[in-house]
């Protein structure tokens, strides 16, 4: 107690400026954005990633879902991606894609999710976490991948 007090003493006003300089600043915290996820069971998760980062990479750094959720992005290998139908009214709030982008997730939504694609379904990887997402709720979807004969 008596190191507390002498602490206190000794960095008196430099104490209180640096508490104000610190709590000004954005935090990593600050930057979370909390996803409600149903997962193929049913079962909701809270799962909390970072801002700007791809849903379908937070869901799998999440680690409480299935692989077979999960596939190689088909244009960019290096990363996973995932089919997920997104709550209605957090259509509106997704960041815009431009015109290649749009084009590249429908061939997508048409190659792998095929007969199950309804109008909320998104691929994972095109969705970038924004603090307008908080809350949002999104169910993983199945995926159809290739049909060998």
């Amino acid at each position: 107690m008596a190191l507390r007090v002498l602490g206190k003493h000794l960095m008196g006003p430099l104490a209180t400026s640096w508490v104000r300089c610190s709590s000004s600043s954005p935090t990593v915290f600050d930057k979370m954005v909390q996803i409600f996820v149903i997962d193929k069971s049913g079962v909701r998760h809270t799962v909390r990633g970072m801002e700007g980062t791809s849903l379908a990479t937070t869901l799998q750094e999440y680690g409480q879902f299935s692989s077979d959720s999960f596939m190689p992005h088909i244009f960019d290998p290096a990363y996973s991606d995932c089919h997920v139908y997104v709550q209605g009214d957090y259509l509106d709030k997704l960041t815009p894609l431009d015109s290649t982008e749009q084009a590249d997730q429908q061939r997508v939504v048409e190659h792998y999710v095929r007969g199950k694609a309804r109008d909320n379904s998104r691929m994972g990887y095109y969705i970038k976490l924004s603090p307008q997402m908080n809350g949002m709720t999104v169910a993983l979807g199945d995926v159809e991948l290739w049909e060998t004969q």
